[in-house]
């Protein structure tokens, strides 16, 4: 007998919708198919759950059905609950394309892709696909420059970031210390009374301070972890109070390399630490925010959004995605950023700089917006990291991959 029950695709990072009508036990093997949808898709991640699996056994395996033969698919399984398979739908995928794997018990018969990992320290996680590096998020603060004022001491930031041919893309600018590679803090707020500002730092009002490494993993699909990150009200005499707990999960695909790019997500979820809530006040800065490398000044420095929209253009515009790219001794690379489309007030307007090779997503420019005990923030962004100028139909492809990935459907056979 054959039962059937439909999964929607993967949405951000972990998200999945079942039809609940539909859903069944089932055993193994599985048939899963992947539909393309309406657009073409090149070498995207997907997913499925298997929260309809009877058991999950020691060993097994995933393979694609082409032109009648068992292909061995490398995958990578994230053991939630419940757990979620994971691969790459390899290749180039037409539009309206549907493609069929089969997961069954087994050893696996997939070749040993290279595996992307996630390397700690006492000061870092690095995750690293072979011998490339792509990012490493400070969990202890790093040096200041010599007389630089203590308030910049900050760690729970990505810096730096490198593209596959190792070109560093971000920066902790010596004359902007506050401004840290990839970071998440807001100006204006209210707090109890006070006006904490998580932004500036050398105001020495508020912080965002890195508080723990909840998870980590690596595979031949995706390396990840999960930090908590504090953010500080030090407005109190003597003493600091944590306004806000934050929940990074950063996730780092395993595609792109041969052709010039990294993938890598970043999911924000943003808490009260207690029955106080927390009012993002409007501004024209702060939020999701990114600093390009040293030597992005002047025509070294190019902006690009999802809506043709250059330097000169893109200040408070909305957008689905931005790139910053620059020049390094003559070599072009950047990164483009792209917001889910469930993030609030998306298409987000950008702060972009027209002197200063950086922009953040500022939600805060279209008004207030509070954040209480019980409706947590949450953010998804994905990061196109590229080596050479970006093309704007990449960007848009990867996009699309991102916000409406394929769909699988699951066919379970027994």
């Amino acid at each position: 007998m054959i039962r059937i029950s439909i999964a929607g695709a993967a949405v951000g990072l972990f998200v999945l919708a079942f039809s609940d009508e539909l859903a069944r036990a089932a055993d193994l093997p599985l048939r899963i198919t992947v539909e393309a949808g309406e657009h073409a898709r090149i070498d995207s991640p997907v997913s499925v759950s298997l929260k309809e699996l009877n058991r999950l056994p020691a060993k097994f395996r995933l393979s694609e059905i082409r032109d009648g033969k068992m292909v061995p698919v490398p995958f990578q399984l994230d053991a939630g609950h419940p757990p979620r398979l994971w691969w790459i739908m390899d290749g180039k995928t037409p539009a309206q394309i549907r493609r069929t794997y089969v997961f069954e018990e087994g050893p696996s018969r997939a070749q040993p892709a290279v595996v992307i990992r996630v390397h700690e320290s006492k000061k870092y996680l690095e995750i690293a696909r072979g011998e490339s590096r792509l990012l490493r998020y400070n969990s202890a603060p790093p040096p200041l420059p010599s007389g630089a004022d203590p308030k910049y001491t900050r760690s729970g930031y990505i810096n730096p970031v490198w593209t596959p041919r190792g070109q560093v893309v971000t920066d902790r600018a010596q004359n902007y210390l506050h401004q840290l590679g990839v970071w998440l803090a807001y100006v204006g707020t209210q707090f109890e009374g006070r006006t904490p500002n998580f932004w500036d730092l050398l105001n020495g009002k508020a912080t965002v301070q890195y508080a723990g490494t909840q998870h980590k993993t690596s595979g031949p699909v995706f390396a990840a972890f999960t930090v908590t990150q504090h953010h500080l009200d030090l407005g109190l005499p003597g003493q600091q109070k944590v306004a806000l707990k934050e929940t990074w999960t950063v996730r780092a695909w395993n595609v792109g390399a041969e052709q010039g790019y990294w993938l890598y997500d970043v999911m924000s979820t943003i808490r009260c630490a207690g029955s106080s809530p927390l009012t993002v006040t409007k501004h024209t800065w702060g939020g999701m925010a990114i600093r390009g490398a040293p030597e992005w000044y002047n025509e070294r420095c190019r902006v690009l959004t999802s809506e043709g929209k250059t330097r000169s253009e893109a200040n408070h515009t909305r957008v689905r995605w931005c790139d910053l790219s620059g020049s390094t001794q003559g070599v072009w690379s950047g990164m483009t950023v792209m917001s889910h489309p469930q993030n609030l007030r998306h298409p987000e307007p950008v702060r972009v700089n027209e002197t200063i090779p950086y922009f953040c997503f500022v939600d805060s420019y279209l008004g207030d917006f509070q954040i209480t005990p019980t409706n947590p923030l949450v953010l998804r962004y994905r990061f196109f990291v590229h080596d050479d100028a970006v093309r704007a139909a990449d960007a848009e492809r990867l996009w699309r991959d991102f916000a409406a990935p394929p769909k699988t459907a699951i066919l379970s056979i027994d």
